[in-house]
């Protein structure tokens, strides 16, 4: 296992190798690999670790009876899952965990987090920042919930980003697949409804970000 992975992902943050490899010395963790489309956990199943991906992309989907199934969120190298369900009442999996891609993954049970946490400031700094951005995500998925149609919830979404930016120029930091699964809306809902925004020269976009052109207009969109 290359630690030096382990430097970029979220659970380690502010950490060096050198401390990190010192700290798995003394903890007690499992390392797994995933080949394309393997199943990580199953809907149901019992949550009693969190998942470090140290490699690849890995997919939280909702599989139906049908087999049609939908993109709940998409993870890669460096991102953290289970770290919300690990210590609640209800620890299982409301979704199906899938790896999109060949990929490591490096699972620390709950004990060891407790354990981790007491010891290790910065580790305890972190899980808490986990937690905290998972609660912020929640919450703006709930404002979501309040906006009946596509283009309130894409407007709302970009509103969100400006505030959180602070500028008109907003970097987007997901695909729009993911933004997409995100709001709760077909991705080429999603690009219509861009387009639709820009042919008002309201916002102007690319691959990798928005130009709010006209933020009153925008805003106003939301409480006509």
């Amino acid at each position: 296992m290359n630690i030096d992975l382990l430097e970029k992902n979220e659970f380690f943050i502010g950490l060096k190798a050198e401390e990190i490899g010192k700290i798995l010395e003394s903890v007690k963790y499992s390392f797994e690999e995933y080949k394309r489309g393997s199943v990580i956990a199953n809907e149901e199943e019992d949550c009693s670790s969190i998942g470090l991906i140290l490699e690849g992309v890995i997919e939280i989907q909702r599989i139906y009876p049908s087999g049609n199934s939908i993109i709940v969120k998409r993870l890669k190298c460096g991102d953290v899952f289970g770290e919300a369900l690990v210590f609640s009442k209800e620890s299982t999996y409301p979704a199906t965990i899938i790896s999109t891609t060949d990929s490591k993954i490096l699972f620390v049970n709950k004990n060891e987090i407790l354990r981790l946490c007491l010891r290790e400031e910065k580790i305890l700094e972190n899980f808490v920042s986990l937690l905290s951005d998972k609660v912020f995500m929640l919450n703006n998925k709930v404002k979501s919930l309040a906006f009946k149609s596509v283009r309130e919830k894409v407007i709302n979404f970009i509103l969100e980003l400006q505030k959180s930016q602070q500028s008109d120029l907003v970097k987007l930091k997901s695909s729009k697949e993911d933004i997409a699964s995100y709001l709760g809306i077909p991705r080429p809902s999603l690009s219509r409804e861009l387009i639709k925004l820009r042919e008002d020269k309201l916002i102007e976009f690319d691959r990798s970000s928005i130009n709010i052109l006209n933020l009153e207009a925008l805003e106003e969109e939301l409480f006509k």
